[in-house]
């Protein structure tokens, strides 16, 4: 009677094995996951090892930078994302991504299936996220200072162990000397520290704001503005900072 237990478990876990890949990847649900699990390590923020700079596979578009560059995201790059990722579909002698092996099949059904969606746009669509998305939280404490530079600690957590990335706005002078709110810190999941100049701010007390992307599509899919926004604290420059 062993034997028979046994084959049904074997049936349910090959009909599992064989879940179709969807027509339409959602970016959040389907992309992003095969992307942190197998890209992200080096094509993140900041890229390393050997990786190309200038873009990003960790967030979904184009993010301006605290440095003030401007560097594209995974949805300008989806038609190359799964041609590196499958030998029939690179040309002789480009790079196999990831190096030193290939994506299982049903990985690169779905990032295929994503480029087959670029549209006019030259991108792809984030397209719906999950329906009972919990929201990214952050955590962002000011740890030091020394002179004009201010060190902050933060911990940025995802409750669906979503890839999160961020920007925490605040702050900044333009190159023509005027004052403004931009970006002074860049945000990826888990704990970091990180250090914000403020050469040039007036004395004052500001309030911090960051912008949080889990990957949900947030505003619908006409809209740009998907993160989630949420306080994160005030932060006085003082006379002797300058």
């Amino acid at each position: 009677m062993t034997p028979r237990p046994l084959l049904v478990v074997t049936l349910a876990a090959a009909a599992c094995a064989t879940d179709p890949v969807p027509a339409q990847p959602s970016w959040q649900v389907d992309v992003l996951p095969v992307l942190a699990a197998n890209c992200v390590r080096c094509h993140g923020y900041p890229t390393s090892g050997f990786a190309t700079p200038g873009f990003r596979l960790d967030s979904f578009g184009p993010t301006l930078l605290a440095s003030g560059e401007l560097i594209r995201g995974a949805s300008e790059n989806a038609t190359a994302i799964a041609r590196r990722t499958k030998a029939a579909f690179r040309p002789p002698g480009e790079l196999a991504m990831p190096p030193g092996r290939e994506l299982a099949e049903d990985e690169i059904g779905v990032l295929r299936n994503w480029a087959g969606l670029v549209d006019g746009s030259l991108k792809a669509p984030r397209g719906p996220g999950r329906p009972d998305n919990a929201p990214p939280t952050l955590t962002f404490t000011e740890v030091g200072r020394q002179g004009a530079v201010i060190t902050f600690a933060y911990e940025l957590r995802d409750a669906d162990r979503d890839l999160v990335v961020g920007t925490v706005l605040g702050p900044v002078v333009n190159e023509q000397g005027q004052p403004g709110i931009g970006p002074i810190a860049d945000l990826v999941s888990g704990r970091g520290q990180l250090a914000w100049d403020t050469t040039g701010i007036a004395p004052g007390t500001y309030p911090l704001t960051a912008r949080l992307d889990d990957g949900a599509d947030v505003d619908g899919p006409d809209g740009d503005a998907d993160y989630v926004e949420q306080g994160a604290g005030a932060i006085t420059v003082t006379a002797g900072l300058r």
